[in-house]
């Protein structure tokens, strides 16, 4: 690829990880103006150290990896006005957690995605229904010229189908 093509597809990275990064610098710092600077001082590191990023490897760890270090940074500074900042340990404990909370998050997000591409086109609408456009059971029963408890039922099927097809996926995932 050349370097135009790898810089839009780094961008594109970056764009994507930005959920996961704001949940991580979310759980470390908490203040939303504050999470919003040092999101965007990773997201700039994150531009300068393009170079180095390894493409066999997946983004959102080094990513996180990254806006931790910033929110440690952060804290320094911090420490240093001297406000209150918990220590550079805790700090490194909560990031494991968050970072591995947002790995797993954005997995079982990806696997949503594939297992509700498996839904038939009439269970995918179904579920789109209740849970994207936040349609009441008894409206859709309605719509569909079915009792409530039918459409509970179907719904509840159909959560525990792609439950099942999440943990397989996410399982496969992890043998990869």
């Amino acid at each position: 690829m050349q370097n135009q093509e790898l810089d839009e597809e780094y961008v594109a990275l970056i764009a994507a990880s930005q959920p996961v990064l704001r949940g991580l610098l979310m759980a470390l710092i908490r203040r939303a103006a504050d999470v919003d600077d040092v999101l965007q001082e990773t997201n700039t590191v994150l531009w300068r150290k393009r170079a180095e990023y390894n493409w066999r490897l997946d983004f959102t760890p080094w990513a996180c990896r990254i806006a931790q270090l910033q929110a440690m940074a952060f804290f320094k500074r911090v420490r240093n006005h001297g406000q209150a900042a918990l220590d550079d340990r805790t700090l490194e404990q909560i990031a494991v957690i968050a970072t591995q909370q947002a790995v797993n998050t954005k997995t079982h997000a990806e696997a949503l995605t594939y297992c509700m591409e498996k839904l038939s086109p009439e269970h995918r609408q179904l579920v789109e229904n209740r849970y994207c456009e936040s349609i009441p059971v008894n409206q859709i029963a309605s719509q569909a010229g079915r009792s409530a408890d039918a459409v509970s039922m179907t719904l509840y099927r159909i959560r525990k189908t792609l439950m099942e097809c999440i943990q397989k996926t996410v399982a496969q995932e992890a043998h990869l």
